[in-house]
């Protein structure tokens, strides 16, 4: 087979590798051995290295993409090719969304459950796995079983929820909607001055919306001044057609860096500053924002960039003040900060929303003393029972991940009953010694 190049989203990671796009019917016969495994592959929309198989052979979902509606159930059967964004559009035009949808509408069925991914909704309905049904997964074995989050099959379920795709590839899943009576959302927006105030709005917003996030300040004083996103589904009965692709499509900057400390201060500001909303809107542009700009990772040139996201339990909201000052120490200055509040913790052994705040950091991997100060976090997120979102990781010490997922011994004896060979496998996996 033809090695072909990848790369993360982040654009700071690549992997020769070979793939294959079989059908449903023939997928079970792909499998065979192999001396660098086999890994799912979907949209690559994981920053690091998740979605990287380097001298493997990737698995493609595109073929992937059957749905079956239940009106009467209000639950949607589909392939785990299908995207976020076709999901939306299927099940608006019926009158229902699923209230779990992430920052972006680009990830594909399979890579929502691989990472257990959350929204804007987590301090509501938790995290995605909250919303499935049943899902059927294709084994090393070759066999296809289908897993359910009670029951006999529940511990297969819970380790494939957020295990990164390292205990078998997702076929396709039931999910459970929510009835809606059309695409919009009323939106409401705050500015606060510094952190203290927009996590102090961020809880009071938990309390009364559906949907709630905000943007982070990292540039300039590094205050932690931000503004918070708040929205409802709205009353209003009508639906229109989600337009097909992006809108703005960013060239490529082949030796150019476009996110520079002045550059990201002077966005910022702009954003701050920016007209408040509260008014109706669309739906897909309040869930995914960025999504209205294609191939946005560009802008970060040729080295990428790396997403820092982590969670920290409550009581140790100080912390975040301490990832202020010594970004702010560094020049650390994030195009994108996002703030969310976290609800209930998913039954997922290695799922990663946890009680508490999370916090999204996008770097420039060129920024000095970038990797020495998130290590220096990364341990005193160890102590203070905090942990980093893998789905988004390129660098985290393995070390670490045992001490942040204090259930990732209890996953790997689950991993070694689905896969007793290590037949899946990633880079980020053997980095990680996941795999």
């Amino acid at each position: 087979m033809t090695l072909q190049e990848f790369q993360g989203w982040g654009r700071n990671f690549s992997a020769l590798s070979s793939i294959i796009e079989p059908s449903l019917e023939d997928i079970s016969h792909q499998l065979h051995s192999a001396e660098r495994g086999f890994l799912a592959s979907g949209l690559r929309r994981s920053y690091g290295d998740s979605s990287l198989n380097s001298g493997g052979l990737n698995i493609g979902s595109s073929r992937l993409k059957h749905w079956e509606f239940n009106e009467g159930q209000s639950t949607i059967t589909v392939g785990a090719g299908l995207s976020i964004r076709e999901l939306e559009e299927i099940t608006l035009a019926r009158g229902h969304f699923p209230e779990v949808v992430p920052g972006t509408g680009f990830v594909t069925i399979g890579g929502a459950i691989a990472a257990d991914i959350h929204g804007k909704s987590h301090h509501k309905t938790g995290s995605f796995s909250s919303i499935i049904k049943s899902m059927s997964v294709l084994y090393a074995d070759g066999n296809i079983r289908e897993l359910t989050a009670a029951g006999e099959t529940s511990e297969h379920f819970w380790a494939t929820v957020g295990g990164l795709g390292l205990t078998g590839m997702i076929l396709e899943a039931t999910l459970i909607l929510k009835k809606v009576a059309g695409d919009r959302v009323d939106v409401v927006e705050k500015r606060s001055k510094d952190l203290s105030g927009l996590l102090e709005d961020l809880k009071s917003a938990d309390k009364n919306f559906e949907h709630t996030v905000a943007w982070v300040d990292l540039s300039g004083s590094f205050k932690g001044r931000g503004v918070v996103g708040m929205g409802n589904y709205s009353p209003t009965k009508k639906t229109s057609e989600i337009k097909k692709g992006t809108g703005i499509n960013l060239p490529s900057f082949p030796n150019l860096n476009l996110i520079t400390p002045l550059t990201v201060r002077a966005f910022n500001e702009m954003w701050f500053r920016k007209p408040l909303k509260n008014r109706e809107a669309k739906l897909s542009g309040f869930m995914h924002p960025l999504d209205a700009i294609g191939s946005w990772n560009r802008i970060y040139g040729p080295h990428g960039f790396l997403q820092y996201q982590f969670a920290i339990p409550d009581g140790q909201e100080d912390f975040l003040f301490s990832v202020l000052a010594r970004m702010k120490k560094i020049g650390g200055a994030s195009f994108l900060g996002v703030l969310k509040r976290f609800g209930g913790q998913s039954q997922g052994y290695m799922s990663f929303p946890t009680p508490g705040w999370t916090l999204a950091l996008d770097f420039p991997t060129a920024v000095p003393e970038l990797a020495k100060t998130l290590n220096e976090i990364d341990q005193e997120l160890c102590a203070r029972g905090g942990r980093v979102y893998l789905i988004k990781d390129s660098r985290l010490k393995s070390e670490y991940v045992e001490v942040m997922y204090p259930r990732i011994k209890e996953w790997r004896l689950i991993r070694d009953q689905m896969d007793p060979n290590r037949l899946w496998q990633s880079d980020q996996g053997r980095r990680l010694k996941l795999c």
